[in-house]
């Protein structure tokens, strides 16, 4: 594997899936029952914006830097700006990985497992954010952990699967992966992100999700660019399983905020519909 989400980090994909990541972890603390995160494909903690990797790219200067000039006041982004410590007319230095993300939103009661295949991207992590909260890192494979480690004993909760999709076959992995969870944890909140390189790709995928015949999904896409522009990520989609209260509506708006301070004019969309009902016919 030789992925590295260091040119990637704050980027409109990351930004897009941590929005949506803490809205969900938000949703869980209205209780005050204890949850737990699963991330099963976690990265690092934090990214330095600053590395050669980061400046290479500019992804992180088209994305999250982009977005901190144009609307850190929006209110809808509010939270988000908090978590990930964006001030008003300052650079950010490094950005959160989902591990960091998860972690700073876990109260005494909860508890979070962040798995990682990379060991110095796991040990990374571990050093970075082991004292923010209840939490512990694995080096493993993410797929096996979903086997080992669900349903949790606190039998609330959520898992985040964002693989790499190195493999062609990534997508048809994820998906076998994410079905035999979903059987042993239909109760779980799961986020599961996939990337929008064309119109036909994307279709597929919702296509491929809507063929597991499992109730309550909602997908939010966010493009920056066509999807036929032929630039590669055209847009990165969030496809989120037993949605909490509340999530069209905000994703709407927050992704809406993002596309505006980001995309180019006319560039792009933001889509976030129910891809399956609440119950589906026996």
């Amino acid at each position: 594997m030789n992925y590295r989400h260091i040119y990637h980090a704050g980027n409109f994909a990351d930004i897009a899936k941590h929005v949506g990541l803490l809205y969900c972890l938000d949703a869980l603390k209205r209780k005050q029952a204890a949850f737990f995160a699963l991330d099963s494909h976690s990265g690092r903690g934090f990214y330095d914006l600053q590395a050669a990797e980061a400046r290479k790219s500019a992804e992180a200067e088209r994305g999250i830097q982009r977005l901190i000039e144009n609307s850190i006041g929006d209110p809808v982004l509010a939270d988000y700006f908090t978590a990930i410590r964006a001030r008003r007319g300052k650079r950010l230095a490094r950005y959160p990985g989902s591990p960091a993300i998860v972690a700073g939103s876990l109260r005494r009661q909860d508890r979070a497992l962040f798995v990682e295949l990379l060991p110095a991207e796991a040990r990374a992590a571990a050093r970075e954010i082991e004292s923010l909260g209840r939490v512990r890192t694995e080096i493993d494979d993410g797929y096996a952990a979903l086997k080992a480690f669900l349903p949790p004993e606190e039998r609330r909760g959520l898992v985040l699967i964002d693989p790499p999709y190195e493999s062609l076959d990534e997508l048809k992995i994820m998906l076998q992966a994410f079905a035999d969870a979903y059987r042993r944890w239909p109760t779980g909140i799961f986020l599961l992100w996939y990337p929008i390189r064309s119109a036909t790709q994307r279709n597929m995928v919702h296509a491929r999700f809507e063929a597991l015949h499992i109730p309550k999904m909602l997908y939010a896409d966010l493009a920056i660019h066509p999807d036929d522009a032929g630039v590669g990520l055209a847009g990165s989609g969030l496809m989120i399983v037993n949605p909490p209260f509340g999530t069209d509506d905000y994703l709407r708006s927050a992704y809406a905020s993002i596309h505006s301070g980001i995309a180019a004019a006319g560039s792009g969309y933001v889509e976030v519909e129910r891809l399956t009902p609440e119950r589906l016919a026996q």
